[in-house]
Order: structure tokens, then C-alpha cells, then sequence
């Protein structure tokens, strides 16, 4: 299991260089604390335009040490006060904590991420893991990461996030085009129709 914590910005016109290179820098603060950070970008579907701050900490305990040593860094707390006298962007989302329940992140040989959003109850989640095997050995072959998620603290409980992992846009594209639309990985997401609903599919991109 892993924690993942995400934070979202929407820039404000003319400032989207700016929030990314705050993002930048907060992930490199973050990373000298002992997380595993990156800033990133939505290029397609849901958060188009927005940047995005991830971070991975191998469980709760090293979350919440890290981020106490982080509150206290100067150059966090630097960049703190530019967003209150300088904001660059609206925070849509701001600290959603997550955990994984399927696989692992390989963000720096799987850097490019297409993230399928559904909606779930969580007694179904059994039915769901099972899939997410099958799944694992077909996108195995082509050299894809696949993991899954489930909201600890967020607005909307009732999700699961499902991210594919690419090594760079066009293996996304080739893989879509390949192995996407065939009737063996179809037939799994038929059967993952059955106990849960896709709401909203993106791609995220290292920046």
C-alpha cells in the first residue's frame, strides 16, 4: 500500500508558467523531506489545463511526518505566502488523500498517465480487484503500469481511480490503438459496467 496526496490549480490566464514552476518547487521540497513528488499536467479530458502536485509516501505515519517537517521548511512556507499575495491559479482540489488498493506508481519509466474515474460502492470493490488481475496481464504485455485507488479524506468517497501508466504519449497511443480497443480487454470493462460507473478519463503528463 502507498499514500497518495493530490493537489489541483486551475492557473489564472497568463499565470500558468508561474504555477507550474511554484508546483515544480514544491515537489522538489517535498522529495528532500523523503516523499516521492511531481508536478504535472492535464492535457485531455477531465481537468484539461490544470496542474496538479502528487505525492507518495509508503503509509500514513511517513505522511504525516513528512508533512510536518515540510510546514516548517522556508521555502514552503515562501511559497505559501506567494499564493496569498500573489495566487496564481484556484485550488480545486487541496490535499485528497488516497490509497492505493491495486499495484504500484512507475512514474519515472511510466511517466505519462491516463486516469479513469468511477463511481463505486465499496462493498463492491471484490468484484473489482479481480478484473484489475485480468487487466494487469493483458497491459503486462505492452509494458503498461496499471494501479488502483480509493479516497481516504475526499469530498466523494463513493470512487475508485484507475491509472494506466504509459512510458510516453505515443506507447499511449499505440497501446490504445492495439490492445484498448480489443474485444479481450473490452469484455473487462463490460463486466466492470456491471457494479460500477466511468464518470470522467484524463491524461496526465510529467512537467
Amino acid at each position: 500500500m502507498s499514500v497518495i496526496v493530490f493537489n489541483l490549480v486551475e492557473p489564472f490566464t497568463g499565470k500558468g508558467l508561474v504555477a507550474e514552476e511554484r508546483f515544480k518547487k514544491l515537489s522538489e521540497i517535498f522529495e528532500r523531506f523523503g516523499a516521492t513528488a511531481k508536478a504535472t499536467k492535464f492535457i485531455a479530458g477531465e481537468h484539461t489545463g490544470c496542474i496538479g502536485l502528487v505525492r507518495s509516501y509508503p503509509d500514513f505515519t511517513a505522511a504525516s511526518s513528512i508533512l510536518q517537517k515540510v510546514a516548517s521548511d522556508p521555502e514552503y512556507l515562501q511559497i505559501l505566502n506567494l499564493r496569498e499575495t500573489d495566487p496564481a491559479g484556484e485550488m480545486l482540489i487541496n490535499r485528497q488523500v488516497a490509497r492505493t488498493i491495486f499495484g504500484e506508481a512507475k512514474w519515472r519509466s511510466n511517466p505519462v498517465s491516463v486516469l479513469r474515474r468511477y463511481s463505486i460502492s465499496r462493498s463492491d470493490i471484490k468484484n473489482a480487484l479481480p478484473i484489475l488481475t485480468k487487466i494487469k496481464e493483458i497491459t503486462d504485455k505492452d509494458e503498461v503500469n496499471i494501479r488502483a485507488l480509493l479516497p481516504v479524506f475526499s469530498e466523494n468517497m463513493s470512487q475508485m481511480n484507475v491509472n494506466y501508466q504509459f512510458k510516453s504519449l505515443e506507447h499511449m497511443g499505440e497501446v490504445l490503438d492495439k490492445t484498448g480497443t480489443s474485444s479481450e480487454f473490452q469484455s473487462l470493462v463490460e463486466n466492470a459496467n456491471e457494479f460500477s460507473t466511468l464518470e470522467a478519463a484524463s491524461i496526465m503528463v510529467p512537467i
